[in-house]
């Protein structure tokens, strides 16, 4: 990040003199800026419930940092030629996986396990590199749309695109299954509708894919519901109960009301659950600006997560930006990441690899019209 600043220097001293001009040159980076104060705010005003000097600190305050980190990247698309090449060398490694029967080969993690058989996808997922199977689903997904968003021959493309499809698939998470189904309805939209410039070969590797799914559909089914497992309802520690702050005294089923607490999410049903509950009684300011986890878990939602921690009236200026940038060059692959953000605590982290490219597509992509 010092790096970027120091890159960025002309744009923040030109920045800064708008600023005392009566000026915004920058009204995104200026907003995120107005953010992290109103945070630093939210926690000066929650002194008496710090435990140490370090709860000043909030994870907004990284924000405007963060734009500067994807500000500096736009433009150097050998970056992202390099996470591709990564991506696919985590994939070439899940595949030895599988064949070897084990999630991965770092036998001192925790969910290292050895396969008991091959007939649920859900029990032969693998990592790759990657610490657990959802972190590596994830940037399969990632891959995907930014190999949407960059120019590159068609050829080198479909080579890219078979291996992500195919590696979501030996992961198999259902969300990032879900969101990648939804990504590619979205580019049929803007090929058909916006773009006018459908192209059957640029679909025929999710077709194969969906086709696969589609031939044996109990078998499918089967998979999507892991067999009707039963529902995870204790993924939470029961120490939970014991923080002052973290279930409120009368709770609310809010999943229930969503009509998916039958719907096994791996315990996402009880972590919404908590973190909305907490949310209802601190509803204007949530945790004053610092990140609400219980115990060691997030939210799996970056949208709870974010409202959670900073209340509803920040969530809804915080959110309103980035929806605001969403145009037609770049709804297609913001869509699909705020999508996938449902399921998974992906952005908004304050600095991580997801808000870069998410910060990346959001103010600085431009569609190019070449066709590669």
């Amino acid at each position: 990040m010092a790096y970027c600043l120091q890159l960025n220097l002309s744009f923040l001293k030109h920045f800064i003199q708008e600023i005392k001009k009566g000026r915004i040159s920058s009204k995104p980076f200026f907003i995120l800026i107005i953010i992290a104060f109103l945070s630093f705010v939210l926690r000066l005003v929650d002194y008496p419930n710090w435990l140490s000097i370090r709860d000043v600190y909030s994870f907004s305050y990284l924000f405007p940092l963060t734009f500067i980190v994807a500000k500096t990247i736009h433009k150097r698309t050998q970056i992202f030629t390099f996470i591709f090449y990564f991506i696919s060398i985590e994939m070439l490694v899940s595949l030895f996986q599988y064949g070897a029967g084990v999630t991965t080969f770092f036998t001192s993690l925790n969910l290292y396990r050895e396969f008991e058989g091959y007939d649920l996808l859900y029990f032969t997922r693998v990592f790759g590199l990657s610490e657990n199977s959802s972190g590596l689903s994830l940037k399969y997904v990632i891959g995907l749309i930014l190999l949407g968003a960059l120019s590159m021959p068609f050829k080198k493309k479909v080579i890219f695109e078979v291996i992500f499809l195919v590696g979501s698939v030996f992961t198999f998470g259902r969300i990032a299954l879900i969101v990648i189904l939804f990504y590619y309805l979205l580019k049929l939209f803007d090929a058909v509708f916006i773009q006018k410039n459908f192209k059957v070969k640029h679909f025929i590797p999710i077709t194969v894919l969906v086709l696969v799914f589609a031939i044996n559909p109990i078998w499918s089914k089967n998979q999507f519901t892991r067999n009707n497992i039963q529902v995870t309802h204790t993924r939470i520690d029961s120490k939970v109960s014991e923080r002052s702050n973290a279930v409120p005294a009368e709770t609310f089923d809010f999943t229930h009301e969503m009509g998916i607490d039958k719907i096994d999410m791996s315990g996402r049903n009880e972590i919404w659950n908590t973190f909305l509950n907490f949310s209802k009684e601190h509803l204007l300011f949530g945790n004053m600006g610092k990140k609400y986890m219980i115990n060691s878990y997030h939210a799996h939602n970056s949208y709870i997560e974010f409202l959670t921690s900073y209340g509803l009236l920040i969530f809804v200026f915080f959110v309103g930006l980035f929806c605001v940038y969403i145009n037609k060059q770049n709804y297609v692959f913001v869509l699909s990441i705020m999508f996938l953000a449902m399921g998974q605590y992906l952005i908004f982290w304050g600095a991580s690899f997801y808000d870069f490219i998410f910060y990346y597509l959001v103010f600085f992509y431009k569609r190019n019209n070449e066709e590669p």
